[in-house]
């Protein structure tokens, strides 16, 4: 393989913003991908069923201030900028519930995001379980949008390290597909495609990587892999600060979220008025969020989070499958299976260059995580959603702390 200056280890939407911004410096680098596409966490899947759908990350979170809604609507991606809580649908007691009962469970949802506010401005490092109110009835959908929002349950995740990231009320989803946005990013750029790094050794004067297809020496390396993969011992690092890092990974690790989505043959939800909706259990257990007319097409896709999508991956896809059929029975008839054409489910903790979600805070790490994100590693340095300071478990998130990253290494080389 030819040297470049850098070498970009994945080409997420982390390895994609240090390339871009490498390029802009006239920087010589490459990225190395050890799957067979770009995107890592972000991905369009064309062809599993018979509409597209966001395997991965499908919202602009946090939109008015968002780095890369430019870049979608430069794209001409179709965003949804009229999302609200009104649009959301909730099936309780057997029940579509009114307007009404609705913003009840909205008041509710609010309320438990200002304590997490409020526990981070007080420096709370404590799970989020302790500090939030009494939500009554709605404490399992508050429980389950956690889920969602952090991938992990309120008592595995740090109130304060949650507090960090920076989000609003303006979040859009990406009709289009924001996998298929953060893929056309890379289109200029060199990426090798199933070139998995296996060592990374930090040298005297830069770093020596080895892979399937041969080594690369460089001057410096940017690792863009997720948390759990730089744990996992997948990647050896010699001894060195880069190593000695790992430590601080361990403590916020990659949680567990996965979807499922379902193909109709025709829209049996565009009676009903919702762009997506919550499945209470009359029974009190996990509700289910799914988000409805995915992409404008007739397809649902559930999202789980935390403790239920590891339970429910342990059971297998079959009644994983199954499960989310009989949840949306439940709420639209039994006449919606008749409509299933067909039906499939993510598997982010098994596929072996992601292992999992985004990342969470273990409670009482939060100041590890900032040590993680401003320590100097010298010319072996690390980016990504992880180490965003205010934009962690996003793409956005990554993406600036890639462009971040090399921008730091780029001025550190030239000196």
């Amino acid at each position: 393989m030819t040297n470049p200056e850098i070498v970009i280890v994945g080409a997420g939407a982390a390895g994609i913003g240090a390339g871009l911004e490498l390029a802009a410096r006239g920087v010589p680098f490459v990225i190395l991908e050890a799957m067979n596409r770009v995107g890592g966490r972000a991905c369009t899947d064309r062809t599993s069923l018979p509409y597209a759908w966001d395997r991965g990350c499908h919202w602009l979170h946090n939109a008015m201030d968002n780095p890369l809604v430019p870049v979608a609507e430069a794209a001409g991606a179709d965003i949804d900028r009229g999302f609200t809580w009104e649009n959301r649908g909730i099936w309780a007691k057997g029940v579509w519930l009114d307007l009404a009962a609705r913003r009840a469970a909205q008041d509710a949802i609010e309320d438990a995001f200002r304590a997490i506010d409020r526990a981070g401005a007080r420096g709370l490092d404590v799970p989020i379980a302790d500090i939030l109110p009494d939500a009554g009835a709605w404490a399992p959908l508050i429980t389950h949008l956690l889920q969602l929002v952090d991938s992990a349950d309120p008592w595995e995740n740090s109130a304060q390290g949650s507090a960090d990231n920076d989000d609003s009320v303006d979040n859009w989803p990406v009709r289009s597909g924001y996998g298929a946005v953060i893929a056309g990013m890379a289109k200029d750029l060199p990426v090798r495609l199933s070139t998995p790094v296996t060592k990374i050794e930090q040298q005297a004067k830069g770093v020596r990587l080895t892979t399937a297809q041969g080594t690369l020496e460089a001057k410096a390396a940017i690792v863009t892999a997720s948390t759990n993969v730089l744990t996992s011992g997948a990647i050896g690092f010699s001894n060195g600060p880069a190593k000695d890092l790992l430590d601080h990974v361990a403590e916020v690790p990659c949680g567990a979220y996965e979807k499922i989505a379902i193909a109709f043959d025709r829209s049996p939800f565009v009676e009903y008025g919702y762009q997506n909706a919550t499945i209470m259990d009359p029974a009190g257990g996990a509700p289910l969020f799914l988000q409805l007319a995915h992409f404008g097409a007739p397809l649902a896709v559930v999202e789980l989070g935390g403790s239920h999508a590891r339970e429910l991956r342990t059971a297998g896809e079959a009644a994983t499958l199954e499960f989310a059929l009989e949840k949306l029975t439940q709420a639209f008839g039994a006449d919606i299976r008749k409509s299933v054409i067909a039906a499939t489910m993510t598997h982010w903790s098994a596929e072996p260059f992601v292992r999992g979600a985004y990342s969470y805070v273990k409670p009482g790490a939060r100041q590890r995580r900032q040590d993680m994100i401003t320590a100097d590693t010298g010319t072996l340095a690390f980016a990504g959603e992880a180490f965003s300071a205010t934009g962690q478990a996003t793409a956005h998130g990554a993406y600036l702390s890639g462009r971040d990253v090399a921008a730091k290494i780029a001025e550190r080389l030239r000196v």
